[in-house]
Parts: C-alpha cells; structure tokens; sequence
C-alpha cells in the first residue's frame, strides 16, 4: 500500500509542476520522481534466527525536491519507501518487511538549464541519511553515506528524464545497498537566457556608455553620435567707419581705437580678405571725387598694414567716388556722412 500511495504522489507531483509552471514566478525548483531497483548487501540477514533470511532485491518508487543555487549545483532531499521480504534461503518461507531511505545531498550537474530541450546533463552528487529496514519482529535504523551518479535528459526546456545509481552505505552495519532508478523530473526556473541589462548613459547625453567615446560630458553640452561634443557654429562681425573732414584723405586720431579692433579682429580670423571702401560727397568733380576716395581707402589700408601689422596681400581699398552717398548731399551734414571709409566683415567659426 505504501508503494502505491509513494508512486500515485510521484505521478502526480510531476503532473501538477508541468500545469502550474506556466502560472508560477520562476523559482529555482526540480521535481523528481520515478521507480528505482534495491540491490541490497547480502549481508542483510535477520539476526538471532537459525534459519538464514536474506533481503531480497525489490523495486520501489522514489521522490525527491531540489533547490538548484546556480546552473551546476544543487542541494537535494531524497526519499523512497517501499515493500520487500526477508526470504529463507532454503525455501522455509519469508518474512514481510518495510524498507524506507531518505538522504539528504549535494548534487554536481554538468551543462546549464538555459537552452533548449534534448539535452543531456551528466550529475555525481554525496549525500548522507539514513535506511530504515522493518520486519515483524526485527527494526533497523542505519546512518548511510551516499554516492550517486547520474544523467539528466532534457526532454524539453523543463521536463527531463532521470537515470541514476545511488549506493548508500551503512556507517552501523557496514552494508552496501545499490539503489538503480529511472523517472521524470521537472524544473520551475529560468530556462531562458536572462534579456542584457539595460544600457547605462551615465553622463545624461543621450548616447549609452558603451559607444560614449566622450564620458563625462558637462550637462546640456550638444553631442554626436559617439558622445563627443559638437563643434557649434557661432557668427562673429566687426564694422569700420572713418568719416574724414572736407576734401581730406587723413585718418582723424579718433578712430585709431576703431582700426585697433579690426586690426584684432582681422588677427583672430587670419583667413579673412578685407575690401576698404572709400567714398565722398558729390562736390567737386567726378574724377577727382573718384581719385579722392581711393585715397581715403589707401590711407586707411596703410595704417592697418604698417601700424597694426595685417599683411597688405589681406587688404584691397576701393574707391567708389561719389557714387554711393549714404545720405543727401543737399545738406552739411548729409555730405559729412558721405566722407567716409567703411568695411563690414563677418565670418562663421566653429567652437
């Protein structure tokens, strides 16, 4: 009866893992269970009996629960409980008797849980428990120490077969026992490679650790692809204005700060070309009003090369004559205005 109610606990321990599973966190958990030999020492006799009694070799079902704490090992508690008889060795009959075992062991897998099924996973494991062996009128309680060996076919990601050898041997009576098994065993935990951790952008520029050529990147700083900041176009611009009194091609002492600046400026952008322009007012001749603003030009180029060190290959003055008044001539002050040398630079740079 124990053997059948062992066996029907079995079965439908197997059978209920493989419902629940899909509904179930995945936890580091195997069920065994299956039917397995009893190859007992012959050695085991019934003592203080005249007749000899041997235990005969019978088959029982098996049980077991591991706690898997990584891919390669595994704690176990095991149990297997079953009927057998002492028989006399000269046919006068037998003796009913009860035989029990459970242990308690470290198991050693080879192969991993994640992957696919038809997979065949070699095990050996050590363990330590106890045999209980119970006649009518005799009781046996041996501690044992274990050895096992074993494969574990996975059938499919979770549910695999079981083929082992246990031999169990008896640290009171000095018995060897050989327990030979097959079964069914199902496992709730992760079967499915763990997804990669989440890529990590540690300075906040939007671009992942692992292709940020750039780390460290100040907060707000405009990136590329790799991380590194971009260059970020800015527009610098300068203008010059030199009026000139009537009829004169001499730069006033007040605008010497003015041509300082270009100066500076044409030094910071040295790929620059500067067109000076000189202009009038529209009194006097055309000709000589042409001839005039050239000379205003030229004499504000000459103090930017000679005094100021921009090399002349970078300046070109230009005289326009009267040609492009920027206010009306019929007044002083408009013709004030028209005296004049300009230029207008602006230039895009990247930093």
């Amino acid at each position: 009866m124990k053997k059948h109610l062992l066996a029907s606990a079995a079965a439908l321990g197997i059978a209920l893992g493989s419902v629940i599973a899909p509904a179930v966190a995945e936890i580091p958990l195997t069920i065994n269970a299956g039917f397995g030999h009893w190859y007992f020492d012959s050695d085991r006799q019934i003592p203080n009996i005249d007749e000899e009694y041997r235990l005969d070799d019978t088959d029982t079902p098996f049980v077991s629960l591991e706690w898997n704490f990584n891919d390669n090992w595994a704690a176990e508690v095991w149990y297997s409980e079953g009927d057998s008889d002492y028989a006399n060795r000269n046919g006068y009959g037998s003796v009913d008797t009860d035989v029990a075992a459970w242990s308690v062991n470290m198991l050693r897998y080879g192969g991993s849980y994640i992957g696919k099924g038809n997979r065949i996973r070699p095990y050996f494991g050590i363990g330590a428990g106890e045999i209980d062996i119970d006649a009518d009128d005799f009781d046996t309680v041996e501690t044992t120490v274990n050895g096992i060996i074993g494969l574990r076919w996975m059938l499919t990601q979770r549910l695999g077969a079981r083929f082992e050898y246990r031999l169990l041997y008896s640290l009171d009576e000095d018995n060897k026992d050989g327990y030979l098994s097959a079964g069914l065993n199902y496992y709730f935990g992760q079967v499915n490679p763990p997804p990669p951790p989440a890529p990590v952008d540690s300075d906040g520029d939007g671009v992942t650790d692992d292709i940020d050529r750039c780390p460290d990147t100040p907060v707000g700083t405009r990136v590329d692809s790799y991380g590194c900041p971009l260059a970020v176009t800015q527009i610098a611009s300068i203008k010059l204005l030199v009026n000139f009194d009537f009829d004169s091609a001499v730069v006033k002492e007040q605008y010497f700060n003015d041509l300082g600046e270009l100066a500076a400026f044409l030094k910071r952008f040295e790929d620059l070309q500067v067109d000076v322009e000189g202009h009038t007012d529209s009194v006097g001749p055309e000709d000589y009003n042409q001839q005039l603003s050239q000379r205003r030009a030229q004499a504000v180029v000459d103090m930017l090369v000679n005094q100021y060190g921009i090399a002349s290959s970078r300046l070109e003055a230009k005289g326009y004559g009267e040609t492009r008044p920027v206010a009306s001539n019929d007044t002083a002050e408009g013709r004030a205005e028209n005296r004049r040398v300009m230029a207008t630079l602006e230039v895009e740079y990247e930093e």
